[in-house]
């Protein structure tokens, strides 16, 4: 019974003992955290900064923290659904260096995991696994800013911090995790503060960005750089940094294309295969709001078109109908008018005034009819007047409809308007992600292949949606055999696209590259490049053969207009004859 007695004694002792020990490993290690935080000087901020605790548990007095002025708390693990949460400081808590790395890879997947934010990471066993283990497990997500790693040292702990860089650690080369003080000696100072981190320059730096072939964007099966590809070249010429460039293969291993290749290369930058992607990429909250990725600013801007086929052209006579429909209308109805104005002018008769009923047809014949006495005045000048402008203009606007119809040819009835497209089928591309918003679209597969698609279908209701640059570089693919472009696009985009760089969040090049794109941009330089591109593939396009039309000159309506111009003065010397005549039969 003593000896029961005597082990339930020393057991209570030992579990005491433990509890005491664990109790005051917990105060010493708040202790530290909270000596940090009071260390960054929230009053010089104009909010609250939120700080966020990650895989929250009994090594730490939470009650301490929000005692910490300025400071509001979320408590997290280290899966969480995303959330509008703004994370300025991280404090995150872990058993080792297997938990840390598995904790990490989860929380990237927060939209607004901020890896330029300050780190405050409590790790109890860090024996395993050395320093440069942990620096390189930061490195692969960016953090390379203010980090304080606090790991137990014997009855003390820790703190490491990247400390002493002649540069930066942008380059993953200088910087490492090394030991700065011991919490218990932290504690104790007043002024002593976290060490500096010299922000030093990216110049001589490496990094590896995945592509694709995508012409004019990018290219690498000729000597001329696309667009977003001689950018990048230039950006790596100003700030002497060497962009290795990965061409992203469009097949698999059994030569079966990719299903989406624009997810794919997103992906790969998400499970920091690369530094970032390029490439007819846009700005499009479906890859920020993936988590470990950000973008740069625009470097250009483009708009997505919507593309039909030109109709087939009229025949000529058709054609002048068509034209001139409304012309002869208005001529019809002009008609009628002068046969009411002449036969109103023949009602009122006075005993002195005798004039001819000028009633022109056309502007070639004159009616010779005598009417009686008509009254003179202001109002029948008015009338006559307009009859004898009227003569001259008909004419005149008939010939000239007839020589817009024959000299320059009509189609059939083209959309202007995308309204007008309510009976059209859509034919899109494959890699376009707002494709689904458009019922009944058939997927045609590459951006060529939509165009080509409609071209060739004049006669069905067809069109389709892509941007401007990929329209202007394959416009030699939609030529007939004289190089007439057999498509047209509606005046008004559909959408506008800001082409940008998406890279890892936190990468060391999205100030520079933001930086870069604000000078760049004001040159011109980009828009230049982009416009000799398009030159250079619009004199591709050779003509295969004579043209079936020909477009009539103006000296073709040579005998027809000294025909006209000669009935005209037959007309007026006729008018004028008859004129005289009357003046002279009036004679005493």
């Amino acid at each position: 019974m003593e000896v029961i007695i005597f082990t339930i004694l020393c057991v209570l002792t030992t579990s005491n003992a433990l509890l005491q020990s664990k109790q005051d490993d917990v105060e010493n290690i708040t202790r530290c955290v909270v000596r940090i935080l009071e260390g960054i000087g929230y009053k010089k901020y104009s909010r609250v900064l939120d700080i966020t605790v990650m895989n929250m548990n009994n090594d730490l007095q939470l009650s301490a923290l929000h005692q910490v002025e300025g400071a509001r708390f979320i408590s997290r693990k280290f899966h969480w659904d995303t959330d509008n949460i703004s994370n300025v400081i991280y404090i995150v808590m872990s058993e080792d260096y297997l938990e840390l790395a598995d904790g990490l890879s989860k929380v990237t997947s927060d939209k607004f995991w901020n890896p330029s934010a300050m780190f405050i990471i409590v790790v109890q066993n860090v024996k395993e696994y050395s320093l440069h283990d942990f620096t390189h497990l930061l490195h692969t997500y960016n953090i390379l800013h203010k980090v304080s790693v606090i790991s137990r040292e014997g009855d003390d702990y820790s703190i490491y911090s990247y400390i002493n860089f002649t540069k930066a650690g942008h380059c993953l080369k200088d910087s490492r995790l090394t030991f700065w003080m011991r919490c218990s000696d932290y504690t104790r100072s007043i002024d002593k503060l976290l060490p500096p981190v010299q922000k030093g320059t990216i110049r001589g730096c490496q990094y590896r960005l995945v592509t694709r072939n995508l012409w004019p964007l990018v290219n690498f099966h000729a000597d001329i750089e696309g667009s977003e590809q001689f950018f990048v070249s230039l950006f790596a010429e100003q700030y002497g940094v060497k962009i290795d460039l990965h061409e992203f293969n469009k097949v698999d291993g059994f030569g079966k294309p990719y299903d989406n290749e624009t997810h794919i290369l997103i992906k790969k930058v998400l499970h920091n295969e690369f530094e970032g992607v390029f490439g007819g990429y846009e700005i499009n909250s479906v890859y920020s709001d993936s988590g470990n990725i950000s973008h740069i600013y625009p470097m250009l801007m483009d708009h997505m078109f919507f593309i039909l086929a030109h109709s087939h052209h009229v025949g000529q006579w058709v054609s002048v109908i068509y034209q001139s429909f409304k012309t002869y209308l208005v001529v019809c109805l002009l008609f009628i008018t002068l046969c009411t104005a002449s036969t109103w002018l023949s009602i009122f008769r006075i005993r002195r005034d005798v004039f001819l009923n000028v009633l022109i047809v056309y502007g070639v014949l004159l009616n010779k009819y005598v009417v009686k006495k008509a009254p003179f005045g202001r109002p029948q000048v008015l009338v006559f007047s307009t009859i004898l402008f009227t003569a001259f203009i008909i004419p005149y606007a008939i010939q000239a409809d007839l020589f817009s119809a024959t000299a320059r040819p009509v189609r059939g009835f083209e959309p202007k308007e995308a309204s007008e497209l309510k009976n059209y089928k859509p034919v899109l591309y494959s890699e376009w992600q707002h494709r689904n918003k458009f019922d009944g679209h058939y997927d045609c597969g590459t951006r060529l292949n939509c165009l080509l698609t409609v071209k060739d279908s004049p006669n069905r209701s067809l069109y389709t949606l892509i941007s401007g640059c990929h329209y202007k570089v394959n416009q030699r693919y939609l030529t007939n055999n004289q190089c007439e472009l057999m498509t047209y696009k509606l005046k008004e985009p559909y959408v506008s696209i800001y082409r940008t760089i998406y890279l890892r969040r936190g990468s060391a090049l999205i100030d520079p590259l933001n930086d870069f794109i604000l000078r760049i941009v004001s040159t011109g330089i980009l828009m230049k490049h982009s416009s000799d591109i398009y030159s250079q593939e619009r004199f591709k396009c050779k003509s295969r053969d004579r043209p079936r039309k020909i477009a009539l000159s103006l000296k073709n309506f040579y005998n027809a207009f000294m025909i006209l111009a000669g009935g005209y003065c037959l007309s007026i010397l006729s008018f004028i004859y008859e004129v005289w005549i009357g003046k002279m039969w009036r004679r005493p």
